[in-house]
């Protein structure tokens, strides 16, 4: 099985444990009160199902005993994508969120994890040619957002035609781990799918960093086979399933 040693400290760190020795870890922690850097919503509830068979699931301090009995009970029981594991965690998660943050209802998110490093990536491709932005000199097409939040201490490249960005991926800041981890993240014009571009510069950005001694993660939804095939096609190997209770901060 693949190692990913930077990725795991990285997840671990984010998960708010160092511990994935057992099964099943429920961890506590102040991480779940708060926004993460660059984000705009909290991950009140986060458990990651990684692909060496170990759960962690990060809740908030003094979380009800409701939920980590319901965790504990139903983890091998059911995928973490199955609709009645999350529709049932999903109520207990809407009442802790009223009780903590006044919200009436969460956000539910399953994506899949993947991640690169220096046996695993593969050789750029010499058709298609991503450049490293240094800066806002690109207009982006009208469909791309431009990651602001990348500049000036992030990493983006880009494809770019006449002079304009049609394809990019960036690594969002993660703080400690913003100069050793790629947390990637990629838009690609509707008009200019399907041609590579969104593969090479996940490529690159991940090849940015691998090439520095550092490794790269990529999450995307669990139904979007264009991006799963982005990622395995630039050389991503399938490390986890994540489920995610959110609550957006005003």
């Amino acid at each position: 099985m693949d190692k990913f040693n930077l990725v795991d400290d990285y997840m671990l760190s984010r998960l708010g444990t160092q511990n994935t020795n057992d099964s099943l870890t429920i961890i506590e922690t102040k991480k779940r009160h708060g926004c993460e850097a660059s984000y705009g919503y909290i991950s009140m509830i986060w458990i990651v199902k990684f692909t060496k068979g170990s759960v962690v699931a990060s809740v908030p301090s003094n979380t009800s005993d409701d939920i980590k009995s319901f965790i504990v009970d139903n983890i091998e029981k059911y995928d973490i994508a199955d609709v009645l594991f999350t529709s049932q965690l999903k109520k207990l998660a809407d009442m802790e969120a009223r009780k903590i943050f006044g919200k009436s209802s969460c956000n539910c998110f399953n994506s899949l994890i993947f991640a690169c490093n220096s046996e695993t990536i593969l050789p750029a491709d010499k058709n298609v040619h991503a450049v490293k932005i240094n800066d806002k000199s690109f207009e982006c097409c009208e469909d791309i957002n431009f990651p602001d939040h990348c500049l000036p201490n992030g990493t983006i490249y880009a494809v770019v035609e006449d002079n304009k960005i049609v394809s990019l991926a960036h690594a969002h800041k993660t703080g400690k781990y913003q100069d050793i981890v790629a947390d990637i993240g990629v838009d690609t014009s509707r008009n200019h799918r399907r041609k590579g571009y969104a593969r090479e510069c996940v490529n690159s950005v991940a090849r940015h960093y691998i090439d520095n001694g550092g490794e790269s993660i990529y999450t995307c939804s669990m139904d979007n086979t264009a991006s799963i095939r982005t990622a395995i096609s630039a050389g991503y190997r399938l490390y986890g399933k994540s489920l995610i209770f959110s609550v957006v901060i005003d």
